[in-house]
């Protein structure tokens, strides 16, 4: 059977949520210290095209003053 499991990125927190069978997993985003003048939006906008490449699929963005994407991709069970 095929479904799907679902995650969200918060920019203005700066987190990603991803919820699995097991529960909600969330983690931060953090700025690339190696990289001069990086900032967190930079590391988020990176975290959201990583995403893209690993499968998942933007489904919706919604707020204006708290931005967040959500984002889907098929899994197999």
């Amino acid at each position: 059977m095929e479904g799907f499991e679902f995650c969200y990125v918060d920019t203005l927190d700066h987190t990603v949520v991803t919820m699995t069978p097991e529960g909600r997993v969330e983690s931060r985003i953090k700025k690339d210290k190696q990289k001069e003048g990086d900032t967190k939006d930079h590391a988020t906008a990176r975290v959201i095209s990583r995403l893209g490449l690993e499968g998942w699929e933007l489904v919706n963005g919604i707020g204006d003053v708290r931005p967040v994407f959500f984002f889907q991709r098929k899994v197999r069970s």
